[in-house]
């Protein structure tokens, strides 16, 4: 399937699934809180400045702005990009972009008090790239959220895994995701890359920003949600294959704050 007429059928197809998705709305609510439970920690008031890397049709975008915030969304693909801009005319405060992060610069580059990853480095042939500009998008101290897939959205083990923590009701419900993300990435193909949690906070750390908290999030716990501030100092270069340096699996601790306060995927 050409990458166009794949493009074409998922910009159609990911609002309509997404669009009053409760586990969905609840995960990218539960997201846009700890934005805002960082900035405040930092003593800055709201709005916040917010970069969205691969932010698809807009959704994550649009839920953002309906909150306030000053919001830029970047995509690749240009024909997600314009389904992005038409679906966000009523807001005035985002705006988005065609660009590749990994192969080109930001606009507003080092102003940006939080930069959100929904589900990008899986995927993505050069997720060290990826997060060297989330980094250079940061203003000092900024934060970035990092939200990657642990393991296959693969339909049946999924929904099983929501249906015994969350009953049949779910599991059912977990299908309007399941189903068309398996069709999806069927149709997409390549290579994925699904990192554990220590993975994941190794190759942050690695690219200079340093993670502060980190839950499973999403559909039976098939994401992990980390959250990470931008390190001072000059981005330490490390040469070698990615799979070669990360670290062996561990789990990095939720500051006490937001284990209280955090609800993702609900």
């Amino acid at each position: 399937m050409s990458g166009e007429w794949t493009a074409a059928v998922y910009a159609a197809m990911y609002d309509r699934v997404v669009d009053g998705f409760a586990p969905y709305e609840g995960l990218v609510d539960s997201v846009a809180g700890l934005i805002e439970r960082l900035h405040r920690a930092d003593g800055r008031l709201a709005p916040c400045r917010i970069l969205d890397v691969t932010c698809g049709t807009g959704s994550v975008v649009r839920r953002l702005a309906a909150r306030g915030h000053e919001v830029v969304g970047v995509d690749p693909v240009a024909p997600l990009v314009e389904r992005a801009r038409r679906a966000s005319r009523r807001f005035s405060t985002c705006s988005f972009r065609a660009l590749d992060v990994a192969r080109e610069d930001v606009p507003g580059t080092g102003s940006f008090d939080a930069v959100v990853s929904m589900h990008t480095l899986y995927w993505h042939p050069e997720p060290e790239r990826v997060l060297d500009a989330c980094r250079r998008a940061l203003r000092p101290g900024g934060h970035a959220i990092v939200l990657t897939y642990t393991r296959p959205a693969a339909v049946f083990p999924v929904a099983r895994s929501v249906w015994r923590t969350e009953g049949i009701r779910a599991a059912l419900q977990s299908l309007r995701w399941l189903l068309p993300t398996a069709a999806f990435e069927l149709a997409r193909g390549g290579p994925h890359r699904y990192l554990t949690p220590g993975e994941l906070a190794g190759l942050l750390r690695e690219r200079g920003l340093e993670p502060l908290g980190s839950c499973p999030a999403f559909l039976g716990g098939i994401s992990q949600l980390t959250w990470s501030r931008r390190t001072a100092g000059t981005l330490a270069r490390t040469a070698g294959p990615t799979s070669a340096r990360l670290p062996e699996r561990t789990q990095t601790s939720m500051r006490e704050r937001d284990a209280a306060t955090l609800v993702v995927g609900d």
